[in-house]
């Protein structure tokens, strides 16, 4: 198979051009055959980003996925990813880190908002989520289809989980589907264990099926 993949080469300072960090490249699927090729993944240094596009630029949040061709997650965005949202046609940036995380962005909102790019801020307690907060993220999806959203916590733990309970519950996908990113993000520790047990538990409750989408209709959006 003739496919290329981009790689983002976070050497510092990097051998392979002139700047002083990132650079890229395009390689053949099968110079990195043992690679499983699905979504990013840290590779001897390199992050290796399949299946997306060439437009996407050297970015500072760390755990990049595209989930799907509208669905984007990261850990924290800085200034200058913000700034490189609109070359990506992103259209709504969801953020569920509290203002009390550590890496947090101070004026992040502003930034956002100042690219013309709507702002969504639902802060997930990294010790107590709770399932409110899961839902408010469910209707904020809802509120932005047809649109291309970037949904970014402290390091795509949180993200993570909440995609894959929302590919679960809204989307009905399988298990092995909704893993992703989740299960190349983390393994969720016994706090975010009970949380999802308890999320999954509410499959059957009629509110959410105004979430489901059609069974007919494309996770993929033109």
């Amino acid at each position: 198979m003739n496919k290329a993949y981009e790689i983002l080469c976070h050497c510092n300072p990097c051998p392979c051009s002139d700047f002083s960090v990132g650079c890229q490249k395009t390689i053949e699927q099968n110079i990195l055959p043992a690679v499983r090729w699905s979504g990013a993944q840290q590779v001897s240094g390199l992050v290796l980003l399949a299946d997306i596009s060439p437009k996407i630029p050297f970015m500072d949040a760390e755990n990049i996925h595209q989930v799907f061709d509208w669905l984007w997650t990261s850990g924290q965005l800085s200034e200058r990813d913000i700034a490189s949202l609109t070359d990506l046609g992103i259209e709504a940036v969801i953020n569920l880190s509290p203002p009390t995380s550590s890496n947090a962005l101070s004026g992040e909102a502003e930034f956002v908002t100042r690219q013309g790019i709507a702002y969504i801020h639902i802060p997930v307690a990294w010790e107590q989520p709770e399932l409110h907060r899961l839902m408010q993220f469910f209707s904020t999806l809802k509120a932005f289809e047809e649109r291309n959203v970037w949904v970014h916590c402290a390091k795509n733990m949180r993200v993570s989980v909440f995609i894959y309970l929302y590919r679960r519950l809204c989307l009905l996908e399988s298990e092995e589907e909704s893993v992703h990113p989740m299960q190349e993000v983390w393994v969720p520790n016994q706090t975010w264990q009970t949380f999802i047990r308890k999320a999954l538990s509410i499959y059957s409750n009629p509110a959410l099926k105004f979430l489901h989408q059609p069974e007919s209709s494309s996770h993929e959006r033109s």
